[in-house]
């Protein structure tokens, strides 16, 4: 028989009131065996705002037909209109369904015992601090809530023999100003100073407590208050607030056990929160399990803060890069059991279709794609969980959701805020990436391209391949990053590579070249003939686009001579670089290695600049002698041998990109003898500086 399932709608789950009341559900979901499914907005701001509210449309998502009964926790909303599809879906298919906090028609409502709780607060000041001068501040006057915790009190001053003046009866609106503002009227005397204030929420106790602060007015010598509900953030007030905690927990399990038909309980201990404000003093267990609760906060969202998250999300190219990035930055969803990215089929369309989807589950190390499905968890896990579902809305564009799911009574924090809004915004990037309307905007012709380099993608580029007349061949430049192209501080150097030796490949071109790019960061060119022309100025090119950037450390960079096939270029091109990677790990443990390759480095960017052999002995602090021989060790090739192909190489490229005469290019390589530099190039390169000009222009 499979395990049951409850819904619960709520909203802001990440809220400290919300996630009571969901472990509490979970708590007696879990007992009776039967999973949770929450379904949650993220922001539910007060302020109308259509682009944040658009995610309310998550609600639309819910479907009965799934669950064996369903939760709705209405004191979490602002406007509980905005889940009517849901209620009249729960309606029509006759779902048993519970009420938290509220009432809605034809459902059975759970609520705190509110009175019950401000008389055991109220009974606290009389018996145990023996005040007699209460005031109380509650809410509106036509708010149920704050009649039934005003009456509390005024049953406990009844209790106890004290008379209830209707004027020591203040009304505000549950926020910190209502607080201040009664504060005013105590100091300049509107009120008289009583000896105690119950306040029916937090807020308002805040309020009061910061107004008397800034007034000089010492709580609790001049006068006591207490608060209600414990909303959090006690830490932030003085002095620390006594309130008293509402049994959210509690609903949740009576709701479950209602919609269940089940008994478990809870132990319903005393829920008074001592602080400083009546006069009782910290528990020490209560503020160290605050202060660690913070703590944990704080810290998960400075390490969310801090990712390199966002940026990576940004470069992605393809959805499969995307979720890869998502695998990998996983642990900014603390406690996470498991996450699905659930994408509307249609996800880069202007409009949201809902119809299918495409869900992906995102693993520690790997991503599982799903088939389409209704509710993409498989549901099929060993023991009960707590499923979030949260949308991921750009603007008024709803991408899918997520689900997050946990094996125990818990929930996400504050930061997967900015975790999702990170995932929406960079989705709608990517989006535009491979939207065609974007890309011929980016002066991209169709999506038959490589968004970054505008390159054929691999299976067009093969198409043309095969429909090429014979002799064509095929030359392929393959490239491998050093450690993923990280910087040590994180900065991403990657795809500036990758566009650069695309612009090269570009400028090697001389007009009949097709050009491609194959997974693996494998760049393919297919040329008439043998490509001997193509092959020499890509080599130019390409030692131009490196050298002044860029080296080994970041890069290795292969070229493969021309192919008969696309298969043949692609193999040999990765067996090339696997021996050149095999080769630059070599170099790279031996002890001089990185000060070899800075000298190295600076000549290939300015060899007219090059150290001389004494000079860069100098610089390693060692003999000539020990420097010639550890270079060649290194590099395969002398010093002086190298400095002489770097100047070639850099003619070369001016030759080939500019107008200079040869005299111009000698001086500019670093030589005074025009026929000097002429009979070493043509040594280098088996042609006069002229020649090579007229050949390969």
């Amino acid at each position: 028989m499979s395990r049951k399932r409850i819904a619960v709608i709520t909203a802001r789950a990440d809220d400290a009131e919300q996630k009571d009341i969901l472990c509490g559900i979970a708590e007696a979901a879990f007992a009776a065996d039967a999973d949770v499914v929450v379904y949650s907005n993220i922001y539910n701001h007060w302020a109308e705002d259509e682009q944040l509210n658009y995610e309310n449309i998550i609600y639309t998502l819910f479907e009965p037909h799934h669950f064996d009964g369903a939760v709705i926790t209405a004191e979490a909303f602002r406007d509980i209109s905005v889940i009517d599809e849901a209620v009249e879906k729960l309606r029509a298919a006759k779902l048993a369904t519970v009420v938290i906090g509220g009432a809605l028609e034809g459902f059975e409502s759970v609520s705190s015992d509110d009175e019950n709780d401000m008389e055991r607060l109220a009974e606290h000041l009389i018996k145990v601090h023996g005040y007699t001068d209460i005031d109380i501040l509650t809410g509106a006057k036509d708010n149920a809530a704050a009649c039934r915790r005003a009456n509390g009190c005024i049953r406990a001053f009844e209790k106890h023999g004290i008379a209830f003046d209707e004027q020591k009866l203040h009304y505000g609106n549950f926020w910190n100003d209502s607080g201040e503002e009664l504060a005013r009227c105590y100091i300049s005397g509107g009120y008289p100073m009583p000896q105690a204030v119950i306040c029916t929420n937090d807020l308002m106790a805040y309020g009061l407590c910061d107004a008397f602060a800034a007034a000089g007015i010492s709580v609790p010598d001049r006068v006591a208050v207490t608060g209600y509900d414990c909303t959090g953030g006690r830490i932030y007030h003085y002095p620390l607030l006594t309130s008293y905690r509402r049994n959210r927990r509690g609903m949740g399990v009576d709701a479950v056990n209602i919609l269940l038909g089940t008994k478990y309980e809870i132990r319903d201990d005393d829920r008074l929160v001592y602080g400083g404000s009546c006069g009782c003093g910290a528990n020490k267990e209560q503020l160290t399990a605050e202060l660690c609760t913070e703590r944990i906060g704080q810290y998960h969202t400075i390490m969310g803060s801090v990712a390199q998250f966002s940026s990576r999300l940004t470069m992605c190219r393809t959805l499969a890069e995307y979720t890869a990035v998502l695998a990998e930055f996983r642990y900014l969803l603390h406690g996470t059991d498991r996450l699905y990215l659930c994408l509307d089929k249609a996800w880069s369309n202007s409009r949201f279709v809902g119809e299918e989807y495409l869900c992906c589950e995102i693993g520690e190390e790997n991503v599982t794609h799903l088939v389409h499905r209704e509710l993409p968890p498989a549901f099929d896990n060993e023991c009960p969980n707590i499923f979030y579902f949260s949308p991921i809305c750009f603007q008024t564009r709803l991408f899918g959701y997520t689900v997050m799911s946990y094996p125990y009574p818990t929930g996400y924090d504050f930061s997967f805020r900015d975790w999702s809004k990170t995932v929406a915004d960079t989705l709608e990037f990517l989006r535009m990436k491979n939207d065609i309307h974007y890309l011929k905007q980016c002066q991209r012709e169709t999506s038959l391209y490589d968004s970054l380099t505008g390159f054929y993608n691999l299976r067009e580029f093969r198409q043309i391949t095969e429909a090429a007349e014979e002799g064509c061949s095929v030359h392929a430049v393959k490239l491998s990053f050093v450690d993923d192209g990280e910087f040590l501080y994180g900065e991403n150097y990657r795809n500036d590579i990758i566009a650069s030796v695309a612009a090269a490949i570009k400028r090697a071109c001389i007009g009949h070249e097709i050009c491609g790019r194959a997974d693996g960061d494998i760049f393919l060119v297919l040329c008439k003939g043998e490509g001997r022309v193509f092959s020499e100025r890509v080599r130019v090119m390409l030692h131009d686009a490196m050298c002044g950037s860029y080296d080994e450390r970041q890069v290795v960079l292969t070229r493969c001579l021309g192919e008969r096939s696309v298969e043949l270029a692609c193999d040999n091109a990765i067996r090339q670089n696997k021996d050149d990677m095999q080769a630059f790990a070599g170099r790279k443990q031996l002890q001089r290695y990185s000060a070899l390759q800075d000298i190295r480095s600076e000549m290939m960017k300015a060899p007219e600049k090059a150290l001389t052999m004494p000079q860069a002995a100098k610089r390693l602090c060692c003999s000539e002698g020990h420097f010639r021989s550890v270079y060649k060790q290194c590099f395969g090739v002398s010093y002086n041998q190298d400095c002489i192909d770097a100047r070639v190489l850099k003619a070369c490229y001016l030759l080939l990109t500019t107008a200079m005469s040869v005299y111009g290019v000698a001086v500019s390589c670093g030589y005074d003898d025009e026929k000097y530099f002429a009979r070493q190039f043509k040594q280098n390169t088996g042609a006069s500086p002229l020649r090579y000009r007229r050949g390969h222009c």
